[in-house]
This record gives C-alpha cells, structure tokens and sequence, in this order.
C-alpha cells in the first residue's frame, strides 16, 4: 500500500523572523565591508575609552594630559646629538609620538601593548608630541 503526501501549502512567514533575519544579513554585509583599519580603529576605541584618559584625537596642546593606547612603532633616532627613543601610540582616535630622551629602550615595552602616559602635549611636525613624560606599561 503506497501514501501519497499532500503538496506542501506554503507557511506565511512569521514578520519578527522575516526581520531578524533581514538584520543577521545587515550586520554580516556590513562586518564584511569593513576594512581592517576600520575595524582595529574600533578595536581601540572600545578597549581604550573606559580608561578615564583624553582622546589623542582630542587631547588639547600646551597643557598636562593623560594618554592610553597601543604601541604602533618603535624608533630610536638622534635629538641635539642625544639617541631619543620615539614610541608611537594610537588610541583609535589619532596617533601621539611620544619621545624619551636619552634612552635607546623601555624594559617591559613592545609593539601590540598598551602604554598611558602623563604630560604636556604640543606640536611637532604637525604631529601630537610628549616629550619625557611619566608613563605606565598596561
């Protein structure tokens, strides 16, 4: 004896289905179409914001502030004939060079970590600079 199954009636789709799918598919064409700049300058924005520290892409010049971000770069390069070593940071927001005179290293500093500094910023080549201040390893 063979059965013969009715042809499938087509469901109507429930709306809030319909609509958390449509935004599974919104988030993922968009994490998709996000460069990868874009998505580490979130990274640090996030990682960086609840630091209780000034934004480097709004940190004021000429007076005392306090900065936090990752270690971009590392170069030691001569200042009145004096190796200063100039540690670049970022934050998400912008980029600070922050410059220790006299020193060809920090013990414990390495690219990818986090470093918060103390001091006074000012412009150096149309870049935020600090010069010699304090500073934690984070």
């Amino acid at each position: 004896m063979t059965t013969t199954r009715a042809p499938a009636r087509p469901v109507a789709a429930d709306p809030e289905v319909c609509h958390r799918g449509a935004m599974v598919m919104k988030n993922l064409r968009k994490r998709l179409s996000t460069t990868v700049d874009e998505l580490d300058s979130t990274r640090l924005q996030k990682g960086y914001a609840a630091e209780g520290v000034c934004k480097i892409g709004d940190a004021p010049l000429r007076e005392p502030i306090t900065l936090a971000g990752e270690v971009k770069e590392t170069r030691v390069v001569p200042r009145a004939d004096v190796p200063s070593l100039e540690v670049t940071i970022g934050d998400g927001t912008g980029r600070a060079i922050v410059v220790f005179t006299g020193r060809r290293k920090l013990p414990g500093l390495k690219l990818g970590g986090g470093l918060r500094v103390e001091g006074v910023g000012r412009l150096e080549r149309n870049r935020l600079t600090l010069l010699n201040p304090s500073y934690t390893l984070t």
